[in-house]
Formats: C-alpha cells, sequence, structure tokens
C-alpha cells in the first residue's frame, strides 16, 4: 500500500509538470494594448515563452503603421521552483495616423509547434515630447528652402533642408534624412553643418543639408517633404550625485511643397541641343600637317555644370568625304558624388585618302544659361589639315593629345549661423566659431587601467620594494656566480664516465683529451697539461687523501694513454676516471652572493638608467609649419604618424584633429581630441575645439558632455585624467602607509607622542584622498576603460563578421558612438554598444580611445 501510494504521488507529480510546460508555451505581444503616440518611436516586444522561433517571424505588414526590428535577448526566471525562459523580439513601432490600431493575429513556427500570436489592440494618440504636453510639431523644425526665384525646366538649382529642435530640448540625433522626389533629378542631401537658427521667434539648433536638382520638365511639380528620426534630451534622471539624460525619440516629416518650372524661352538657335547651365568647349586637332594615310585626331571636349543626366554631350561634326574616320572613342569624367558638374571628351581618328588642304569645323554649341535667362552659343573656328602626298618608306607619323579634364567645383555652404526667415530670407547673425591654434610641447599622458584594486594595491606597495631587491640581488648574482663554470666541467665529466670507452685509438684519445680538459676546469688549474702531483694537490684540496691518489691513478693512466710507448688497458683507465668521478663534490650555488654589493649595485644602477627618458621628445617643427602654410594633408598625415609613434603626447593627438578639422574630417578630428581631451582635460583650448566639433557632427556622450559643462560634481572630475586619479588614488596608499607607521611610531617616542593623533589624522585624509580618486576615475566610465573604442563613421552593426550574407541580424551605429571592445576577427571588431547592443562593424569606422591608431 505504501509502495503503491508514493508510485502514485510520483506519477502526478510528472503529469502536473508537464500540464505546466504545456501551458507554459505561447507567443504574445507585450503590450497587447493601451497607447501609442503618432509620429513617435514605441516600442513593444514579442515574447516567445518556453520555446524558441524557428526562423525569424514574418509579422503583418500594416499601411498604418511601420514594425522595424530592433534587436532580439533572451530572459530566464524562476518563479515558485517553475523555471520560465523567454525570447524577446524588439520592435520599433512608428504610426502615422490617429485612431484604433490592430495589429491582427498570425501564425509562427517555433520549436515547439506553430502557435498563433494573438491581436493586439491599440489607440493611437497625438505625440507629446516629454512631459511638457507640447507637440512634436511645436518642437521639432522640419522644412526645405529654395533660395532661386525662378527655375527653368533643366536648370540645376540648390534646395536646402533643415531640421532640429528647439534648443530649450537638447538635440541628440538625427537620422539619415528619407526623401525620394520622383519628379526632380538629383544626388540626395548631403550634411553641410549644424548650426543654431530663429524660427517664428524661436531658436532652434538643427542641422542644414543641401541638394543640388534638376527639374526635367515644366509646370507646376509637387515635391514631397523628408522624414528622418530625431533624438531630444527630454530631462535628467538623478544617478547618486549626478544626472544622467533621459531622451525620446520622434519621426519628424516636412511638409511637401511645390516648385513652379518655367519652360524655356522661344527664339533658341538651330544649333541649340537642350544643354541648359555653364559650359565651354574646346577643339584641338593633332596633327595639323601630315601625309596620306597618316592619321589625325579630332578631339572635342565639353566642360561646365548642367544638365548632364539629359543626355546632352558634345556636338555633331562633319569631314569631308575624303577622309575614313574611325569609331570614335566618348570619355566623361564625372565627380563621384555630383552628377551635374563634368567632362565628356570625344576623340576621332581621321585617316586622309587624298592629298589637299581640309577645314576641320567651325564648331557650334549652344545653350541656356538659366542665371541670365538667354541663349549663348560657342564659336570654334575651324581648323585647316595639310595633307602631303605619301614618301614611300617614310614612317608613319602620328600625334598625341592629352585630354585633361578640368573639373568646376560647387559652392559650399558658408557655416555663419543666421537667422530663419519663413519667407526664405537669410540674414546672417554671427561668423562662425575659429578653431583654436597649434599647440607646442611634448605633454605625455597614461593610459589608465582596467580597474583599481585598492586592498592589494596597499600589500603590494609595502612589499614590492623588498620583493624587488631580492629579486634582483639573485638575480644578478646566478649571472655573476664564480661556481658557474666549475658546475659545468663537473657535468662533462660526469657525462663521459656514463658514456662507453671507444674501442677505436683515435676517438678514444679525443675522449681522453675532453676529460683531461674539463678536469682542469674543474679544479681551476691554469696550466695546460698539469702533472699527476698538481691533479692530486688540487683535489686533495677538496677531500681526503684517498679522493686526491685516485684522481692521481686516473691521470697517470691518461698520460700514458696519451704520450706513453705502451697504453694501459683501457677498463683499468675507465674504472679509475669512474672512482675519481663519482667522489668529486659538487660545487653548487651561494645564496649568500646574493648580499654581496658587487651582485645589486650594478642591477639598482642599469634600472634607474633604464628608467631615465630616452629618445628625443621634442615637438615636430614640419608639420606646423605645413599647417600655418594651408597643407592640411601634409600635416595630418605627419601628426598621424606622430601618434602612433608616440601615443600619450597629448600635443601629436590634439593637432592632428585640427587638421582633420580643417580638411572637413570632423569625426575623426572630434576621435582625437576626446582621446586628448583623456589625457589632459584641463586644457581649455582642447574643450574649445570639442564644442566646435559638436556642432560639425552628430557626435554626443553624455559623460563627456558634463565635463566639457562641468555639470556638478564633474568639475571636480575633470581636474585629471581618468589614469591621474588611479596614479593619485595608488600614490595615496603609500601615503597612507607611511601616516599610519609614522603615527604608531610616534607612540612609543615620548617627545613625539603628541604628534600621533595628527599623523593618525593625515592618515585618514590621505585614505579619503585615495577612494575620492577611486571614485572620480569611475565616473568617467567608458572614457575610462582602455578598450574603450570610438565609433568615427556611421556603420553597420552586424550579428555576423560578414558582408556576404544578407539575412542577418543589423542596425546602424552613429558616429560618436561610445563602444568597449570585445574581440577581434580579421578586418572586424565586436563592439559593446552601451545601450547592450552587441555586433560587428569595420575597423575602418573605429579609433582606438587610447594607444595608437593602428592598434586595431
Amino acid at each position: 500500500m505504501r509502495l503503491l501510494s508514493l508510485k502514485g504521488i510520483f506519477s502526478l507529480i510528472t503529469l502536473l509538470c508537464g500540464v505546466s510546460s504545456i501551458w507554459a508555451q505561447s507567443v504574445y505581444w507585450s503590450p497587447s494594448s493601451g497607447t501609442l503616440q503618432k509620429g513617435k518611436v514605441n516600442s513593444i516586444d514579442l515574447f516567445f515563452d518556453s520555446c524558441e522561433p524557428d526562423g525569424e517571424p514574418s509579422v503583418p505588414n500594416l499601411d498604418r503603421v511601420s514594425l522595424n526590428f530592433r534587436g532580439q535577448s533572451n530572459s530566464r526566471t524562476i518563479i515558485n521552483g517553475r523555471v520560465s525562459s523567454k525570447i524577446i523580439f524588439n520592435y520599433q513601432a512608428i504610426p502615422t495616423t490617429l485612431g484604433e490600431l490592430v495589429i491582427p493575429a498570425f501564425e509562427v513556427k517555433t520549436s515547439q509547434g506553430t502557435f498563433e500570436v494573438a491581436e493586439a489592440r491599440f489607440q493611437v494618440i497625438e505625440a507629446t515630447v516629454g512631459n511638457t504636453g507640447l507637440s512634436p510639431s511645436e518642437v521639432f523644425l522640419s522644412l526645405f528652402q529654395n533660395r532661386d526665384e525662378k527655375i527653368y525646366q533643366g536648370e540645376v538649382f540648390e534646395l536646402e533642408y533643415i531640421a532640429g529642435a528647439k534648443q530649450d530640448y537638447q538635440l541628440a540625433d538625427l537620422s539619415t534624412p528619407d526623401w525620394n522626389p520622383s519628379k526632380l533629378v538629383t544626388g540626395g542631401l548631403v550634411d553641410a553643418q549644424v548650426t543654431g537658427v530663429n524660427y517664428n521667434g524661436s531658436k532652434y539648433t538643427v542641422k542644414v543639408y543641401q541638394a543640388k536638382v534638376m527639374a526635367t520638365e515644366s509646370g507646376t511639380i509637387e515635391i514631397p517633404g523628408a522624414s528622418q528620426e530625431a533624438t531630444v534630451v527630454i530631462g535628467r534622471r538623478r544617478d547618486f550625485m549626478f544626472q544622467e539624460p533621459v531622451y525620446d525619440q520622434f519621426t519628424i516629416e516636412s511638409d511637401p511643397f511645390a516648385l513652379e518650372i518655367h519652360p524655356l524661352p522661344e527664339g533658341a538657335p538651330a544649333s541649340f541641343k537642350g544643354a541648359v547651365g555653364n559650359f565651354s568647349l574646346e577643339s584641338r586637332v593633332v596633327p595639323e600637317q601630315v601625309q596620306v594615310g597618316e592619321p589625325v585626331t579630332w578631339t572635342l571636349e565639353l566642360s561646365g555644370t548642367g544638365n548632364w543626366p539629359s543626355g546632352i554631350g558634345v556636338p555633331e561634326r562633319s569631314v569631308s568625304s575624303r577622309f575614313k574616320a574611325i569609331q570614335p572613342e566618348i570619355r566623361n569624367d564625372f565627380d563621384e558624388n555630383n552628377l551635374f558638374t563634368g567632362t565628356q571628351t570625344e576623340d576621332i581618328v581621321l585617316i586622309p585618302t587624298e592629298e589637299g588642304t581640309f577645314e576641320f569645323g567651325p564648331v557650334q554649341y549652344t545653350y541656356f544659361d538659366a542665371k541670365e535667362e538667354k541663349y549663348k552659343t560657342i564659336q570654334i573656328p575651324a581648323k585647316t589639315v595639310t595633307v602631303t602626298p605619301a614618301v614611300a618608306n617614310s614612317p608613319n607619323a602620328s600625334g598625341s593629345t592629352n585630354t585633361g579634364a578640368g573639373e568646376s567645383q560647387d559652392s559650399q555652404y558658408g557655416g555663419q549661423s543666421y537667422d530663419l526667415d519663413p519667407n526664405g530670407q537669410s540674414t546672417f547673425d554671427k561668423p562662425p566659431a575659429l578653431l583654436a591654434d597649434v599647440k607646442d610641447g611634448n605633454t605625455i599622458g597614461t593610459r589608465p587601467a582596467r580597474s583599481i584594486p585598492i586592498i592589494p594595491a596597499t600589500v603590494v606597495a609595502l612589499a614590492s620594494p623588498l620583493a624587488f631587491w631580492l629579486l634582483l640581488a639573485f638575480g644578478r648574482s646566478i649571472v655573476t656566480d664564480p661556481r658557474k663554470p666549475q658546475r659545468q666541467a663537473l657535468a662533462d665529466l660526469k657525462r663521459i664516465a656514463r658514456s662507453p670507452v671507444p674501442s677505436d685509438q683515435v676517438a678514444r684519445k679525443e675522449v681522453h683529451l675532453k676529460w683531461r680538459d674539463a678536469a682542469c676546469r674543474y679544479f681551476d688549474l691554469s696550466t695546460s697539461e698539469p702533472t699527476p702531483d698538481e691533479i692530486s694537490q688540487a683535489a686533495g684540496e677538496l677531500r681526503d687523501g684517498d679522493f686526491s691518489e685516485k684522481w692521481k691513478k686516473a691521470w697517470i693512466a691518461s698520460d700514458r694513454e696519451l704520450f706513453g710507448a705502451k697504453a694501459p688497458e683501457t677498463q683499468v683507465w675507465d674504472q679509475l676516471q669512474k672512482e675519481a668521478t663519482e667522489g668529486t663534490p659538487s660545487k653548487g650555488y651561494s645564496p649568500a652572493l646574493a648580499f654581496k654589493r658587487s651582485a645589486w649595485l650594478p642591477l639598482i644602477a642599469a634600472t634607474l638608467l633604464a628608467c631615465l627618458p630616452s629618445g628625443d621628445l621634442r615637438a615636430q617643427e614640419a608639420p606646423s609649419s605645413l599647417y600655418e602654410q594651408g597643407d592640411f594633408q601634409t600635416a595630418s598625415d605627419q601628426w598621424l604618424k606622430a601618434v602612433n609613434d608616440q601615443p600619450y603626447v597629448f600635443e601629436n593627438r590634439y593637432n592632428a584633429g585640427l587638421a582633420l578639422a580643417q580638411k572637413g574630417d570632423w569625426a575623426k578630428a572630434w576621435g582625437l581630441w576626446t582621446s586628448a581631451y583623456c589625457l589632459n582635460p584641463q586644457s581649455e583650448e582642447l574643450a574649445w575645439n570639442l564644442r566646435i566639433a559638436h556642432q560639425n557632427t552628430s557626435s554626443y556622450d553624455p559623460i563627456l558632455q558634463a565635463l566639457l559643462e562641468k555639470d556638478g560634481l564633474y568639475t571636480f572630475v575633470g581636474w585629471l585624467s581618468p589614469a591621474g586619479w588611479q596614479a593619485l588614488a595608488l600614490q595615496s596608499l603609500w601615503g597612507l602607509g607611511i601616516a599610519l607607521a609614522l603615527a604608531i611610531l610616534f607612540m612609543y617616542l615620548k617627545p613625539l607622542k603628541r604628534f600621533s593623533g595628527i599623523a593618525l589624522l593625515l592618515a585618514v585624509a590621505i585614505g579619503l584622498l585615495s577612494y575620492f580618486s577611486a571614485w572620480a576615475s569611475s565616473k568617467y566610465e567608458a572614457l575610462g576603460d582602455p578598450d574603450t573604442l570610438l565609433v568615427v563613421g556611421e556603420t553597420a552593426l552586424l550579428s555576423i563578421p560578414t558582408d556576404l550574407q544578407a539575412e542577418q541580424i543589423s542596425s546602424l551605429v552613429a558616429e560618436g558612438t561610445v563602444a568597449k571592445k570585445s574581440k577581434t576577427f580579421l578586418s572586424w571588431v565586436k563592439i559593446d554598444l552601451p545601450n547592450g547592443e552587441s555586433g560587428w562593424v569595420r575597423k575602418e569606422s573605429l579609433m582606438p580611445l587610447y594607444g595608437p591608431l593602428n592598434a586595431l
């Protein structure tokens, strides 16, 4: 009965566990109801409870909401003995309309079969920014601006797109704008600068984008607006003694707008073929005098800015029928990032079949100048070519032409901060901030450690000098041990004793010579051929007479083998030398040698000399001169090389950042200045340059910003670098030990007993300083980690280190992101981001915060 009862209980428990497991398996949305804000990034999760997805789930495509996969995470919980594991897929939901939103039910395949995900119902309401109650349209600015009063069909003109937020809300990030104007030809929106503007009486921090566009048809055309994600700081959250920023993310869209495109005026010349813009034409004929059968190259080169995408090109031309033409070669040379500026060159090779004088041309090319609103015609007069009869056996004369393509560069945005008028009028407010000057000197910083072991460091600080001295002393004594050659000689004697004596006479004599040489070295005999008595005397100084007698007999037997008329039997000498060797005492190492001055003084001196700074650390003058001359490329190359050679010299990083900023590479300049700031945070010039870099990039790190603005206790944290605080913490531990030792000593010395209390108070103060230094170093967070990497170019974060696999999880990492290196693989680096994400990126988009730039 008892046995049946136990079996029943066991079966019941098993059944309940199975039922519990079956009930736990499900797939569901969380939250599955509630409210979502229109145009705002709302986070919703798809939970796989006690099961795993079979591939990436296919969520429904909805017109009223954009569901973008952001990442995956795992969780495991134990409640009342029940283990629950969940796989969570996070999605970014951005509703586009108000009202009720339903994500319909759908099925997903899992490791436990197919499950149905129940529908989720949400109410979409108007979005608000933080807790202010303001709508995004009241906080954000997003508009297009056209400065041309009149635009013609085919004219290349410029649109400005301005996006940002009110200065009351710190703009943290702007994603790449999404803009697809189907009725315009354009190369897309290009970043220009970050600046401040006044709009409708409010101040905004905005990024100005530029786009060169061309309309292919006349009339009123509707242009869609641009959309992008904007992230702002909506408040701050207190963390112990500091305030951490709180972010909110929205999708902002500019209003669509209309452009009035005018048709080209009437009265175009017959030579007009549709070119609109500003062009130049060149004609070259080489050579101008040839023989019959020799080639002539006629080159037309058209260059300028205009409606190249419409298919315009060099004009048509005609030549005499006395020439045979070879298929012309057309070359196009356009800037990679500019569709509208370039050069087209057409070479046609002509071979004369008759003698005479022929004219090539004239050539006409007509284009419409939209700025001056009139047609212009380029007239190139005819060129004369003389063809003479062919001379027998004369070499063919051929001409060569050098067709250099002339490029014209478009004007760039001026960079001023200006008042933005809603009607399109702009008045400049103030000139742009200028970068600080080049710095000379050699301020050497230090790479911080990963952590500060306070308690072990105290023990090490007290014990390491003695241990290091003993190590040096013993090392030197072993190297200079006078008995080392004798120990080596004894080892040779024992090796000969263990080896059989060869039967060959020549080989046997060679063994005797090696044995005698080892014996002389062991007994430290200076004569090349000692006598048996000298060997006996040397052996007698070590042991009793029996030992010396054995060595004497063995030596006499060896003399007979080498120099006698009749050699002794081999077994006799072999036995004698073995007995002599077995009784030979070993001359071991004496530890007392470590305490002789000759053992440790030379090593101490050598160590001190090794610690002296070596090499010439004077600042390089050549890059500074090149920088002042405007040769920023060469100056930056030399300073970057100096950073790799001397990575902890503050001025090298500071100056390299200046040169890169002058070239327009603000992201890398920000990276170099950030690393320089972590070496020397007290430089006001560097802080000034970093603020300018923040205006010209999307880079933002809350810790760096707090240090630059001296926010709260970060005023004190910025007194020293992370490595400086770490060094002060460890040095304070030494001071703590000395102060405590003095306090104890003063207690035993009556005249000084009254100073023991002062020494104890000093020890407490030094101890507090040590722990404050460790705390200040930790507040640098990632900026104080030697493995930190800076993202200096927007890049893709991949789940697998390859570009060849399309089906993998990826997201974008913005420039200015501070990450931590996890591992490397070929040209890839796995990084950990502050938000918990991790993945692989290319090395080219990263810069080490500490150490050489080529260390990755």
